[in-house]
């Protein structure tokens, strides 16, 4: 979506932003970002460029609207911190691109990268790597959930698009015991879609996976009216208890979102999205029996806030065991930036009970963030005087320290945030175009830094998987060369891109060799080391760049023949980035 575009739909929907207009802005601004923003772990490339795009475009045109509400010349996002300390380190910045991170649940970092699974146990000095079933070909979105070291989760999910149209299907869990050296994956049940996903596993062997159909919006106009014609939100839940070997349905209920968590074999707790908050006015809901039936919570002073006030949930819930759990709301009185505050929320007897604190300073909801808090053994908010500026609190609010960011990238903004103490947390930012970094720190936000993986991913070599992946690629890759050839053009490495030139003239040799072969591509099975056919076979062009690029020790040369015609084989070569660990096609000389 262009820039052009997303204020059209902005300002056709909420109409010209005038300063008493602060609650839609808000609203608006979640609304875009909340899809945009949320993780999706190893996207296929072409949607990853997509999705930047379109974030940018948003902060653009949010940052410009966002000047009636609190005046001044806002022309885009704010500069990069201002505080002492070390720049932005673009070089190292290139090796740490991640497609998202964060925190294991029993404890350390993991990070997905394209095709591999990365994790840390002690803030990011080293990391071990394993495989990852990232997306691809007609593959169309992701989640994870990311245990220990050894235990990790992975949705995928096809489209059947038609027309402009795009349907989830029925997604498939992929699952590991071994740090990703090998997965083993199962199919959910066909009466199950979910355009919008979590899950949450309490151990090893029970979790939970929440399927969300998000709530609409009304027609354009004022708000109240907006809302009379709005669809609330729904969610399903699914629940395994011996791994994600088998899923079985167990609940659903109005109001519920990808917005999840399980704190306990039992107790499972959803907020729900903007447009259903506004709908029902509950921030938090419950299920006491695994996700079988659900009730709203009652948190502490939400009732009472005075009308034309807007409450938004900021981060959570988050549990870090059974017992102990926070989360933080936004809570925008019409009008005013004076009465704008962030709540948190915490209960420490299994959320039977909620006590609230009310940081006592104001922040504006900068509608150039989603979130403007995290929770969970530490709170933060964030935005404060500098989009990447952070006030800490290790003691539940009692008291807060101030961290600047610096060594940041100028212009941007988190996508992400974990503060795991006092001192340590991770954070992934935009760093360029289609570009998503993974940032530690070790001082409490004042100062972050690139990640470093090491030698952790060529420590990983090949793996039995890597050969499905490989057949799969070429497979999808063979028939949109005829079928979608802007979508195989996506596959293609750099080095076969410039090969053929520009994608239009790809188009016109798939058009024509689909014409010679009567579209009949074969792949010869089984895939290749392209350790076996080497320099000698695929030309000294493709391997000079192959190891130049990729990850030479998980490649695979694949053959497609065409039977019942003179047209000589094609090779294929399949291989993960180096920089990224995304998979790419490499078309090589005929064997």
């Amino acid at each position: 979506m262009s820039t052009p575009d997303l204020e059209a739909r902005l300002r056709s929907y909420y109409g010209t932003v005038a300063p008493d207009d602060s609650t839609r802005l808000v609203m608006a601004s979640a609304r875009l970002l909340e899809d945009a923003r949320t993780a999706r772990p190893s996207r296929s490339a072409w949607s990853v460029l997509r999705l930047a795009g379109t974030l940018a475009a948003a902060v653009v045109v949010l940052a410009v609207l966002a000047m009636a509400r609190f005046g001044g010349g806002v022309t885009g996002p704010a500069a990069g911190p201002s505080s002492p300390g070390p720049t932005f380190d673009s070089t190292t910045a290139l090796r740490a691109q991640v497609d998202t991170a964060g925190a294991m649940r029993n404890g350390g970092i993991w990070a997905i990268q394209g095709s591999y699974l990365l994790t840390s146990m002690d803030n990011g000095a080293s990391w071990r790597a394993g495989t990852f079933p990232s997306p691809i070909g007609f593959t169309s979105y992701e989640q994870a959930f990311v245990l220990d070291q050894d235990h990790a989760w992975a949705l995928t999910s096809d489209q059947q698009t038609k027309g402009t149209q795009s349907t989830p299907l029925p997604g498939t869990v992929s699952r590991t015991s071994d740090g990703g050296k090998t997965w083993q994956s199962a199919p959910l049940s066909a009466d199950v879609q979910c355009p919008r996903a979590a899950m949450s596993f309490v151990d090893a062997r029970r979790g939970f996976l929440m399927c969300a159909v998000p709530s609409t919006p009304g027609p354009s106009g004022p708000l109240a009216q907006s809302l009379l014609s709005a669809t609330e939100g729904s969610g399903t839940v699914l629940a395994t208890t011996d791994g994600g070997a088998t899923w079985s349905i167990v609940g659903s209920a109005q109001g519920l979102s990808q917005a999840f968590t399980a704190s306990d074999a039992n107790t499972l707790w959803s907020t729900p999205d903007t447009i259903s908050s506004e709908l029902t006015g509950a921030e938090l809901y419950v299920s006491r029996n695994g996700g079988a039936t659900w009730s709203a919570v009652n948190l502490p002073g939400l009732a009472s806030v005075p009308a034309n006030t807007t409450v938004s949930v900021q981060a959570g819930p988050v549990f870090w065991d059974a017992s102990n759990g926070a989360m933080a709301v936004g809570v925008d009185q019409c009008c005013s930036v004076d009465t704008i505050a962030i709540w948190f929320f915490r209960t420490a007897d299994a959320g039977r009970s909620w006590s609230v604190f009310k940081e006592p300073r104001p922040y504006p909801l900068d509608p150039l963030l989603s979130d403007n808090a995290t929770v969970g053994r530490v709170w933060t908010v964030i935005g404060v005087d500098g989009l990447f500026n952070v006030l800490v609190s290790g003691d539940y609010g009692a008291t807060w320290v101030h961290a600047g960011g610096a060594g940041m990238p100028a212009n941007t903004t988190f996508l992400s945030l974990d503060m795991f103490d006092q001192t340590h947390g991770v954070a992934t930012v935009f760093a360029g175009p289609g570009t998503r970094v993974l940032m530690l720190t070790s001082d409490g936000g004042r100062t972050w830094h690139p990640a470093d993986f090491g030698d952790a991913r060529a420590r990983l070599g090949s793996n039995s998987g890597d050969a499905t992946q490989a057949a799969n690629l070429a497979g999808n890759y063979t028939v949109m060369a005829t079928k979608a050839p802007s979508v195989a053009w996506s596959m293609l490495s750099e080095y076969s891109q410039r090969a053929f030139g520009s994608e239009a003239a790809f188009e016109a040799v798939q058009a024509a060799l689909g014409r010679r072969t009567n579209n009949s591509p074969q792949l010869v099975d089984p895939p290749q080391s392209a350790n076996v056919p080497n320099l000698q076979n695929l030309g000294p062009g493709p391997w000079a760049n192959l190891t130049a690029t990729a990850d030479i020790t998980r490649a695979y040369v694949v053959i497609v023949t065409f039977p019942g015609t003179s047209e000589p084989p094609e090779s294929l070569v399949l291989a993960p980035l180096a920089a990224t660990g995304e998979w790419r096609v490499w078309v090589a000389a005929a064997p």
